[in-house]
């Protein structure tokens, strides 16, 4: 039996019933499934056979040359051989890198040099020909779909230095910056003049540095200049507020009036004393009252009268007098300035000068109600009973003596011989320092000094500070002297004064003066106090280098005593200005009252 009637019978007997049915039927599902197998595979089969058609021409197309598709920035290099595309990126695509543009508030060029660029255009064909040919099949066929829709572009390989780049845009930034400019108002004589704002520019570095990065990157040669306008913190229009406000000021003169009197201040000089000047973000616009001042010094001038006290003199006889005071004007000043400063701005030009009557400290009836009629005490010693016979110590006699002559110290008031004298000018000449004769100036005050003192005791003033000299001289009696010094005369702290209160009821008028007899006088007059001074002055021991003594004071009223004391005075020995020791024997001894019978000194010249 062969195969080939075997499978006939097969196939009859496959179409018999039965168990043979299910076996017939099942064969018959399987064949179907076969069918539909064989339905898939041919759709694949001719997809792939499609693919690999274009794949084939695809490489064929673009065998050698870089796949269409890719660009390097906006050129396209598809279908290029490696050497053309090198040329078009050379020439087209790297052309516009040539010169970087900066565009903003002025337009800048920077060559690539100047930048530092470098452009590697074999590297950037290498990268763009490998597009769709590395990686494995799946990979490259990836690749060269995308290069064919939407397309690849390829970033160029440059690079640049950066601190070129900065270095030039710093360069840029100097010539671009520019500060705001505020508006400013100005009064230039009777005319009120506006200076414009103007608006800044002050350039961002690091921004524009990205610019002229992401220019280079793609390619564009156009970058731009990065930075913000600054606008002035003062405006036009705030300036042309104020300048309203100023111009209404000086519109016309003031006038101002007293009585039958008026002075004017013309636009101009209203206009100089305005006060313009910026403040928060606006100008403002105000009278300055110390120009506004000096406008007005022909106003003060002419209605301050300044008040004039009272005072003591001595007629032809001797006998006290008062010399009348004045009563003086002055103006309310602060007040007329405030009139002015509120109403200058709202249109008002004319103002009204108010004025008062000032009464002087001393005047007339006061002082003839306390006139000092009686000489209380007085005093002399002999200004020749000195070495110093030079004619300037005799000048700084008058000329201390003059200071304090006429001088009158209200009642409850202390006297200071420093006040009174340190602002003259003395000539130099011999003084007595630390126990040593020198030249320095005001020789002689010390004398003048001691002669009032004694006066003043004999007044019966008490004395409220009092210095013995630190050696014995002619001039006064021991115990009886009182030295005088001002160092610094802006402070009173190193001063050696000599200072004496009126306890009384009325005025006390110092008189001193140098006489032709060769003595100096010192008088003190004041109300009467029916008071009577004794006073002596007496040696306690002495040697060749030092001395001491006492001096004894009493008052008496009426006959009796109302007050006494005593106090001690120590000296040493005297050094002539060429440091030779004058033993304290040697030096001669004034009178308790003053007078001088010892030495001549102008003899010994």
């Amino acid at each position: 039996m062969s195969l080939i009637n075997r499978k006939k019978r097969d196939g009859r007997a496959s179409r018999g019933g039965g168990h043979e049915d299910y076996r017939s039927g099942y064969g018959t599902t399987g064949s179907r499934r076969s069918r539909r197998r064989r339905g898939f595979a041919g759709p694949i089969i001719i997809i792939c056979a499609l693919v690999a058609v274009l794949v084939a021409a695809d490489y064929w197309l673009n065998s050698g040359n870089v796949h269409r598709g890719v660009e390097v920035g906006n050129v396209s290099l598809g279908g290029m051989e490696p050497a053309e595309a090198r040329e078009v990126v050379r020439e087209r695509a790297m052309g516009p890198l040539q010169e970087i543009e900066l565009s903003g508030p002025d337009r800048f060029s920077r060559s690539a040099e100047e930048l530092g660029v470098n452009f590697h255009v074999n590297a950037t064909v290498d990268k763009a020909y490998a597009v769709g040919r590395e990686g494995n099949v799946a990979e490259r066929l990836g690749e060269r779909l995308r290069a064919a829709f939407p397309g690849i572009t390829i970033d160029p390989n440059i690079d640049y230095r950066s601190e070129r780049v900065r270095a030039e845009v710093e360069e840029i930034a100097g010539q671009v910056d520019t500060p705001p400019r505020n508006a400013t108002v100005e009064v230039v004589g009777p005319e009120v003049e506006v200076s414009e704002s103007r608006e800044g520019y002050r350039l961002n570095v690091e921004n524009t540095m990205a610019s002229v990065d992401e220019a280079i990157d793609g390619m564009t040669g156009q970058a731009n200049l990065r930075g913000e306008v600054l606008g002035p913190q003062i405006t036009t229009a705030e300036a042309e507020t104020a300048a309203e406000k100023a111009q209404g000021a000086i519109a016309q003169q003031l006038v101002f009036e007293h009585e039958d009197n008026n002075w004017t201040v013309s636009p101009a000089d209203v206009g100089s004393s305005l006060d313009i000047v910026p403040n928060d973000g606006k100008i403002s616009v105000n009278l300055n009252r110390d120009r506004m001042s000096d406008r007005l010094a022909a106003v003060y001038s002419d209605l301050t009268i300044k008040p004039k006290n009272a005072s003591y003199d001595f007629d032809d006889s001797g006998n006290v007098v008062v010399i009348p005071g004045r009563e003086g004007r002055n103006i309310e000043w602060e007040n007329l300035l405030d009139s002015v400063e509120n109403n200058i701005f709202e249109g008002k030009r004319e103002y009204q000068v108010q004025t008062n009557a000032e009464q002087p400290r001393y005047t007339t009836a006061g002082l003839e109600a306390k006139k000092p009629t009686e000489l209380l005490g007085s005093y002399k010693t002999n200004y020749t009973a000195t070495t110093d016979q030079g004619a300037e110590r005799a000048e700084n006699l008058e000329i201390a003596s003059n200071a304090v002559n006429g001088t009158f110290v209200a009642p409850g008031e202390t006297f200071s011989m420093v006040e009174n004298v340190q602002h003259a000018d003395y000539n130099k000449a011999h003084v007595i320092v630390d126990s040593a004769e020198e030249v320095a100036e005001g020789g002689g005050l010390c004398q003048v000094t001691s002669t009032l003192y004694n006066a003043v005791l004999y007044a019966g003033l008490p004395v409220v500070e009092r210095h013995p000299h630190d050696s014995q001289l002619p001039y006064i009696r021991p115990g009886m002297d009182a030295t005088l010094w001002y160092g610094d005369k802006t402070t009173s702290a190193d001063d050696t004064d000599m200072q004496f209160k009126n306890n009384t009821e009325g005025y006390v008028l110092v008189e001193e003066f140098v006489s032709n007899d060769g003595y100096m006088y010192a008088n003190v007059y004041g109300v009467p106090n029916n008071l009577e001074v004794e006073m002596t002055s007496k040696e306690v021991w002495m040697t060749e280098d030092a001395s001491e003594w006492v001096t004894y004071y009493e008052r008496s009223k009426n006959g009796e005593v109302v007050y006494e004391d005593s106090w001690k005075s120590p000296y040493s020995a005297l050094y002539d200005e060429k440091g030779k020791k004058i033993p304290t024997p040697k030096v001669p001894i004034a009178e308790v009252d003053g007078s001088y019978n010892g030495v001549d000194f102008s003899a010994l010249e």
